[in-house]
């Protein structure tokens, strides 16, 4: 009797498993799968299909693989374990490609980044705007340079302009450069 009551409990717990499978497979059964991908098409990406198509073909396979398993078949040399096999390897092909879209981004960004440090270098911005790194925020030498006593020198003459092109020492008229020439004696 006991093994009875034991057998009743389990097909109690798959009774209700089972209806709450349907609950949950009941929206995806009242439409056809071309409806679906055609109401994911207009609001997602290829990405989003593919998830469907996999997802739809799991939870499919899946239940067959159940139900196999259920009436006694065994599922090891049985043509459904190909199948499964099959859907694994698109759904690792797809995580593949989201991991290489996210790492691309990422590169992206990075890349990004670096050519507007390297554009704020070269041009001499002193990196107050919002795409300002953080290293350029801050002043380029500490202010701990600056401590300490500075020694004020002070000028003795007065500054010359220096902006003339020409030496700005004045020249005396009066005295006449030397010549290379042989002076005649003068006659008295």
């Amino acid at each position: 009797m006991d093994n009875i009551d034991n057998v009743r409990l389990f097909l109690k717990s798959l009774d209700s498993s089972v209806g709450q499978l349907e609950a949950s497979v009941e929206p995806i059964l009242k439409k056809s799968l071309d409806e679906l991908v055609a109401k994911s098409a207009g609001t997602s990406d290829q990405v989003e299909r593919i998830k469907l198509y996999n997802n739809f073909t799991y939870v499919l396979i899946s239940v067959l693989f159940s139900y196999l398993k259920s009436s006694g078949v065994n599922t090891d040399t049985h043509p459904i374990m190909k199948e499964l096999a099959r859907i694994k390897t698109y759904m690792n092909r797809l995580k593949d490609l989201e991991k290489t879209s996210v790492n691309q981004e990422n590169d992206d960004k990075l890349n990004s980044e670096r050519a507007k440090e390297f554009l704020q270098h070269t041009l001499g911005s002193k990196g107050t705007g919002a795409a300002a790194p953080t290293k350029l925020s801050s002043p380029a030498i500490s202010s701990s340079n600056f401590t300490g006593t500075h020694t004020k020198f002070k000028d003795d003459e007065p500054v010359r302009n220096t902006s003339k092109s020409r030496s700005t020492t004045p020249v005396d008229k009066k005295k006449k450069p030397k010549s290379n020439r042989i002076s005649k004696p003068k006659r008295k």
